[in-house]
């Protein structure tokens, strides 16, 4: 799919883990040390969830990473909810294996920049559900633009 530009907005409500990340790691490190803890904690709880990992990235290397819950967490829980707000934002739709995401990165930035638009933090990956054929995973990647 090619990158477009939406002029619509969209929120999302997500409950998981952040931290700064650390920029002698590859981000797929700090994503996955998050994620591990999000699942932990949702299988420790019970919690009724949409079963899609986002992650979040934001200013100053924040890596949020995080999952649509189909309820709220109790009190106790150790979750962070973060809010993500684009009121317009530029959309790719990447089809196969992860290693690849560089070409949809690419799109989404040439789209940017040959509309005159401007990428503002934060940006987004959102996984389809897991597929041992990695040319059928999908990786929604969306770009905050102002």
């Amino acid at each position: 799919m090619e990158a477009v530009i939406v002029n619509q907005s969209k929120t999302f409500t997500l409950f998981g883990f952040s931290k700064q990340h650390d920029q002698n790691r590859a981000y797929s490190e700090t994503m996955f040390e998050l994620l591990d803890k999000v699942w932990a904690e949702v299988r420790n709880n019970n919690l009724s969830h949409k079963g899609i990992n986002h992650v979040v990235y934001d200013a100053n290397h924040i890596v949020f990473a995080g999952i649509e819950l189909n309820s709220s967490p109790s009190e106790d829980s150790s979750l962070e909810e973060k809010i993500v707000h684009l009121d317009k934002y530029a959309y790719c739709k990447h089809i196969g294996p992860y290693s690849e995401l560089d070409k949809s990165y690419r799109k989404i930035e040439s789209i940017i920049e040959t509309s005159g638009e401007h990428h503002q933090p934060p940006s987004m990956e959102i996984y389809g559900h897991w597929n041992e054929d990695e040319s059928k995973l999908e990786t929604e990647i969306i770009f905050n633009i102002k």
